[in-house]
């Protein structure tokens, strides 16, 4: 059977060779990892640190791979010199003349400026709704304060109706008062006349 075997393999001519293993290196982009690592380290005497020189590096002769390391330094979040807008300037305007950079430094690129669209667009966003949310605080407010004067003004009705029907209370009892002094009850006070204002009859 081995031997059978063996034929077969030798009919279907040799195996493919394997695929070589390709060696990678990050060399050419390390340097902008590691500004973004130190960047991103939360120290803040290093993240200054960082930043300067790269600030420095870039602002003394502005290569294009000074450049694509101030614009990936201004895009990493969480440092004081964070400016996402500016850095996505700078990426646009590498990535327009992608032959001057390497094929890893363009992907660094377009991943970076993908990243920071996404970000803006984001904080974009969350501005809207917080002003959304600080008119509708608003608008709450205000409908708070007319709520709020509306039950002021029903409580100030309510106190001008008790004190009116006081007075009406106070009127009657004063009424009451005159009517049970009077000597002469009110249904009587025709039987009360004089007789010379009688009908001349009446005695008849």
């Amino acid at each position: 059977m081995s031997g059978c075997q063996l034929v077969e393999r030798l009919a279907q001519g040799p195996e493919p060779a394997a695929p070589p293993v390709v060696q990678t290196t990050d060399s050419s982009i390390r340097s902008y990892l590691e500004t973004m690592n130190g960047l991103a380290s939360g120290d803040p005497a290093r993240q200054a640190d960082v930043f300067y020189q790269v600030e420095q590096d870039f602002t003394r002769a502005p290569t294009t791979s000074s450049t694509l390391r101030y614009a990936a330094a201004l895009v990493t979040p969480a440092h004081p010199a964070s400016s996402p807008s500016e850095g996505k300037r700078l990426l646009e305007t590498l990535l327009a003349t992608p032959e001057r950079m390497t094929q890893e430094e363009r992907t660094l690129a377009a991943v970076l400026l993908h990243e920071t669209d996404v970000r803006l667009k984001l904080e974009a966003e969350n501005r809207r709704l917080l002003e959304t949310l600080d008119d509708r605080s608003r608008s709450q407010a205000n409908s708070d304060k007319r709520v709020q004067a509306q039950l002021e003004e029903n409580a100030r009705l309510r106190r001008a109706l008790a004190e009116a029907q006081q007075k009406l209370d106070a009127i009657k009892e004063i009424e009451r008062s005159i009517i049970e002094r009077s000597p002469t009850p009110p249904g009587n006070r025709d039987s009360a006349l004089p007789s010379e204002t009688q009908s001349p009859t009446a005695g008849r």
